[in-house]
Order: C-alpha cells, then sequence, then structure tokens
C-alpha cells in the first residue's frame, strides 16, 4: 500500500527522523508510539500531505482513499448532526440523484432510447444496492450509537457542540466513509469506556487498514496488530500487539545492554595492552595494531532515555473533616443534566468521578468550582478551600511565548533556575523550555500545565481528563503523586488502566440519571 523510504525531517535544529525505511502493507492495523514530542502528530502530517518531509518520499502502490481524524477540521456548523453525517455518502447520493434523473426519462424515451436508458439505470442502481445505499439510514445510527453520538440528538446542530461532543461526531462521519488508509490521532481522548470498547471492537473486526497513535494502552492491546515505535530518530516495526511490543522492546534492549557491556570490556582490554606495550619496542607494532583495531572500532549507542518525570503536587494544610457536601443538587445550562444528587468529599479523598460522555462529569466540577451556578439545591464548600483546577483543553492566551516565558510571567519571584528546573520535573526536556507553545506537541504542552500547578500550593485538586496526550511514564507518575498527595482529589478519567493505579472511591454519575 505504502513504502517509505529514506523519510528525514526535523525543525529548525531538532531532527526528528533520520532514514526511515518502512512500510504499510493492507490489513497493517499499526500503533504508533512514543514519548511526548518524539513526532508521532508529525508522521500524521506527513502521510496526510499536511506537511512534505524534508528528504525521503512516499511510495503509493496504486490509489487510495486516506481518512484522518482532524479534530480541529472546518465544518459547517449550521448542520444538524444527522445532516453532517449523511455526508459520509456524499457520492452515492449524488448516483441517487443521477439514477432518478434517467428514470424520469422513462416516460418521453423513444424505443431505440429506452432500451439504452433501462441498461444505465439497471447498472446504477446494482451500484448504489452493492453499496449499500439503501441501508444508509441504519448504517448511520449503528454507528452513531456505539460511538454515543446518538445521545446527542440528531437534530442538534453542530454549533451546539461542546469540542468533546463535536470530535466524537467527527470520528464517527469518518468511520462511516470506510478509507482504505484510516489514520486516528488519540481516538480515545473524548469517549467514555463503553464507547472505548465499541470503538475497540470495531477496528478489531474492521476489514481495511489503519494508523493509529495512542496513549491508551488497553485500546492498542485490543486492537493492533503492529506497533510501530519511534526510537532513536527512526520507527522500528514491532509484530503483535502492545504487550507483545513491550516484551520484544524489553529483550531487544537487554540484549543491546549485553553487547556494550561486552563492547566495554574489550575496550578496556584494548587500551589497557596499548598502554602497556607501546613503550616498549619489542611489543609496539602490536599495541599499533591494537590501537588501529580500537579506532575501527564501531561504538554500540546505548538506547535514548527521555527525562523520566516526577510529579509532586504542593499541599496547604487544612484543619476538617467534609470538604464539600452537595444536596438536592440539580446542574446544567438551559434545563438539568443530572438532579438530586447528593454526596460528600471528605479531607485527603481520592474519588473518581464516571459516567458517558455527555452525562455532566465536566459541567459537575464546573458547578463545584462556581463557574457554573447549581439549578437547584447546593454545594457546601469549606471556606478555607484552596482548588487546583486542571482543565481538558491545551488554550494558551499567547501561544507563541515559551514555556519558561509562560512560568516566568505567572510566577516572577521564581528565578529561572527554579523555573527550568519545574519544567525538568515534568519530564519536559531543556530543548523544549525555550520553544514555542505552538510548536510542542500536546504532551509537552501538558506538562507545561503540569509544571505550573506543581509551583502552587492547593489543598483540593480537581482534575479534568488529566492524560490526555501524556505518554505512559508520565502517566504512571501523575497516579503516583495523586496517590501521595496529601490532600484531597477529585478526577475525571476515561482511561481505566490509569484509574486503576489510583485509590480511589468512585462516584458513579449514571445513578442520578
Amino acid at each position: 500500500m505504502l513504502i517509505i523510504e529514506n523519510l528525514t525531517h526535523g525543525f529548525e535544529d531538532r531532527t526528528l527522523y533520520k532514514n526511515v525505511n518502512i512500510k504499510i502493507s493492507k490489513g497493517d492495523k499499526i500503533g504508533l508510539v512514543g514519548v511526548n514530542g518524539s513526532g508521532k502528530t508529525t508522521l500524521i502530517n506527513i502521510l496526510t500531505g499536511a506537511i512534505i518531509c524534508d528528504e525521503g518520499q512516499l511510495i503509493w502502490e496504486g490509489k487510495y482513499k486516506i481518512g484522518y481524524l482532524d479534530q480541529h477540521a472546518e465544518i459547517d456548523e449550521n448542520q444538524t448532526i444527522y445532516e453532517y453525517l449523511k455526508g459520509a455518502f456524499a457520492d452515492l447520493f449524488e448516483k441517487e440523484r443521477e439514477y432518478n434523473a434517467i428514470n424520469e426519462r422513462f416516460a418521453t424515451a423513444k424505443p431505440d432510447e429506452f432500451e439504452n436508458l433501462l441498461a444505465i439505470s439497471t447498472q446504477i442502481f446494482e451500484y448504489l444496492d452493492s453499496h449499500d445505499y439503501y441501508s444508509i439510514d441504519s448504517t448511520i445510527k449503528k454507528v452513531a450509537s456505539g460511538l454515543g453520538v446518538a445521545d446527542l440528538g440528531y437534530d442538534t446542530p453542530i454549533s451546539r457542540l461542546s469540542g468533546g461532543q463535536r470530535a466524537k461526531v467527527i470520528l464517527c462521519k469518518l468511520l462511516l466513509e470506510k478509507p482504505d488508509l484510516l489514520i486516528l490521532d488519540e481516538p480515545t481522548n473524548h469517549l467514555d469506556t463503553a464507547h472505548i470498547e465499541w470503538l475497540s471492537n470495531y477496528l478489531r473486526d474492521l476489514d481495511g487498514t489503519f494508523l493509529l497513535v495512542s496513549h491508551d494502552t488497553h485500546f492498542l492491546d485490543a486492537v493492533c496488530n503492529i506497533i510501530w515505535s519511534v526510537e532513536n530518530l527512526n520507527i522500528v516495526r514491532y509484530n503483535g500487539n502492545y504487550t507483545k511490543y513491550i516484551k520484544l522492546r524489553g529483550e531487544k534492549e537487554a540484549t543491546i545492554e549485553r553487547m556494550i557491556d561486552k563492547q566495554e570490556k574489550k575496550i578496556e582490554k584494548l587500551k589497557d595492552y596499548i598502554a602497556r606495550n607501546s613503550a616498549r619496542a619489542s611489543t609496539a607494532r602490536q599495541a599499533q595494531s591494537r590501537k588501529k583495531q580500537l579506532e575501527r572500532l564501531e561504538i554500540i549507542e546505548k538506547p535514548e532515555t527521555p527525562p523520566q518525570p516526577k510529579y509532586r503536587f504542593r499541599y496547604s494544610p487544612i484543619s476538617a473533616d467534609v470538604l464539600i457536601k452537595a444536596m438536592n443538587l440539580s446542574i446544567g445550562y438551559a434545563y438539568p443534566l443530572l438532579e438530586n444528587i447528593e454526596f460528600n468529599i471528605r479531607n485527603g479523598e481520592k474519588v473518581r468521578i464516571t459516567g458517558f460522555n455527555g452525562i455532566g462529569k465536566t459541567t459537575l466540577l464546573r458547578t463545584i468550582l462556581g463557574e457554573i451556578p447549581a439549578l437547584k439545591g447546593s454545594i457546601k464548600k469549606h471556606p478555607l478551600l484552596k482548588i487546583g483546577y486542571f482543565e481538558q483543553n491545551l488554550k494558551w492566551e499567547h501561544p507563541e511565548r515559551t514555556p519558561i516565558d509562560e512560568l516566568r510571567d505567572e510566577f516572577p519571584k521564581l528565578e529561572i533556575k527554579e523555573l527550568r528546573n519545574a519544567l525538568a520535573k515534568v519530564g519536559l526536556a531543556g530543548k523544549y523550555q525555550i520553544r514555542p507553545l505552538n510548536t510542542l506537541s500536546g504532551g509537552e504542552q501538558s506538562k507545561v500545565k503540569l509544571a505550573q500547578f506543581t509551583l502552587k500550593s492547593f489543598n483540593f485538586l480537581i482534575l479534568d481528563e488529566p492524560t490526555n496526550h501524556l505518554d505512559l511514564n508520565s502517566k504512571q507518575a501523575l497516579a503516583k503523586a495523586i496517590n501521595e498527595y496529601k490532600g484531597t482529589v477529585i478526577f475525571v478519567s476515561h482511561e481505566q488502566d490509569f484509574a486503576s493505579l489510583i485509590n480511589a472511591r468512585e462516584i458513579d454519575l449514571k445513578k442520578n440519571k
């Protein structure tokens, strides 16, 4: 399907790929993995033609329709959800119009023309039938129901959707289009557990080819039969799912470590012989030979290891038992999303808010924060609460600023060394600390937000999908920090693997529907 030859690409002084050679074959179900900032989204942009690689070429072995999940695509926001989804079948609707136009001509057709029209009409009908034109409505509803789009209401205008809901609708249309190569960048970010399971089953059973980026290891395990791993400016192919990839890569790294150890011993032995025998006339020739052997030796490089993040949230003590009490609470905007909510949040608790997308998880968090008023009932908060809120979005007021600039503006009393240290602790390497925010990957931007978070003192944290865009090491470090935090934490996460690392009580909002 696609051969990638000698791909080299970078930005300014940052090389992402060097002489990459790899291919995609029909039926490949590829998971693209790598640490934050390794170039996964850049590779997708090269494959979709959004950017041109510095060197190398993409060789397509035929004409293929590529479908890309672009969550920021410009679409007609006046369309309803159903109108937008029907757009996936635009070519079939055009064929149907052609079919109707042909049929209208039958009544006035001359005998010699009638046979020709009948042949064309039959051909178009067979085309429509073979492409399931007459089951479009049920096809749309099947996929829309599986992804939770149906719950938003088919007559709802796109303009009324949140960012997460909009992304879900775009994904739904993309699946309906059934492209030859499906490219998905973090497709589970706005899906809840039930809808991730549906998407997993859909992709696993799909008779097609896809490449996806995801940090959800459970999802990768369920749907992929190949893993592409970004390693040392290269892309390495591993056959199997994510679990097998971890096993194979671990074995490879262990082998490399043994080879490095063996080579280092050989180098020491050669250096020792050269040092002891260079001065003697009788052994100088042998020493010179060893020296040339040492110079010709190709040094085995250690695999590049990304900085290990270490999060620690500062705690501002508070002496109280119950910090938040919700009584007969109804939340929403023009109408209630949830009603009769009752709960207590105690000091030091870790609480996970669960429920399907659109049920009102973020609305509840914003009601607790006081950003939107309760429709009914009340939320009583301890007067000494110091709440830190981590939002889903990665919007910046000044995206041209660097992470250092952003932190320096917010924390003017801290020295540059302290700011750099805060960014390094969350896993943002020094060279990325001085790049504009809008050139960083989603994961790198999330780390800047977390660095801001770690420099403030709170006694109550609210985290809304904090793992979106974060790599595995960062998620594990974040879970550890939440468990070790002395204060209270409420969090929303669709990632079961991440949630399972945290000793948390669950508040299931489905019980309030």
